[in-house]
């Protein structure tokens, strides 16, 4: 349990609005980890943790090849402390440092992530998406070096991913503010995308359910590369899928689950 109250609140909301979502505070990691800022030698556990995460999709989909495999290692490592800091300003009005973060990976994903006990920022929204977003391009940052040779990154896939993941985590707050309109929404994404120089990688776009509410979905710039996998199909948001196409497999997702 962290010393700070507001830490320990924020990761449990956190959990309750993204099942899977596991923030951990000052807890003592029992499998391989990589960490943000790894200490003196720790950049070679690492490596050696970052090529058994490659291993792990590498085996399990050698017919996805390269792209899925390297997009799928970034999308793991990033989303966890991503979603942690856009929920953290919105429903709970904090920013989390994410200095020396650790994630625990197992077969290939990522179960938690161990935070340190610190008191996290406080302030007015804007304030707060511009710490966060300091605290994310550092983050992300650390984790692109550590990753590229195990296996290289598109730079323009590795950005959209990462718009992607902080709009999708936007919509996730949300969950925690009824009183949000569309234009709110979209208008904190604009502002997240802007604080991070990631403007133009992602978006929203509307869209009408079939009990004809308005609901706003990804407007993703960027492939995941699941359809490659033999039992792969495009996404409902896949970009390579013309707007009435993704309008279609959302509602049918909905419907469904």
């Amino acid at each position: 349990m962290a010393a700070n109250r507001a830490l320990d609140d924020m990761l449990r909301l956190a959990a309750r609005l993204v099942p899977g979502l596991r923030g951990v505070v000052a807890a003592r990691p029992a499998q391989a980890i990589v960490h943000t800022r790894p200490a003196p030698g720790g950049g070679e556990c690492n490596r050696a943790t970052l090529e058994a995460m490659l291993g792990y999709w590498s085996r399990t989909y050698p017919e996805a090849g390269r792209p899925y495999w390297s997009s799928r290692c970034w999308g793991i490592l990033i989303w966890q402390p991503l979603y942690l800091s856009v929920i953290g300003v919105h429903a709970s009005s904090v920013s989390l440092s994410l200095r020396d973060i650790a994630q625990p990976i197992a077969e290939g994903w990522t179960r938690e992530v161990h935070i340190r006990d610190h008191d996290p920022a406080q302030g007015d929204t804007r304030a707060l998406i511009a710490h966060a977003a300091r605290e994310i391009v550092s983050c992300c940052e650390q984790m692109h070096d550590e990753l590229m040779p195990v296996i290289r990154l598109n730079p323009a896939s590795a950005r959209g991913t990462q718009a992607d993941v902080v709009l999708a985590a936007l919509l996730a707050a949300r969950k925690a503010r009824p009183e949000w309109s569309d234009a709110q929404v979209e208008g904190h994404g604009r502002h997240w995308l802007a604080a991070l120089g990631l403007e133009g990688h992602s978006g929203y776009f509307p869209f009408s359910r079939t009990d004809g509410s308005s609901v706003l979905a990804l407007e993703r710039r960027t492939c995941c590369y699941h359809y490659r996998r033999r039992d792969g199909e495009l996404c409902s948001t896949c970009p390579r899928l013309e707007k009435h196409e993704r309008i279609v497999r959302l509602n049918a997702q909905h419907e469904t689950g």
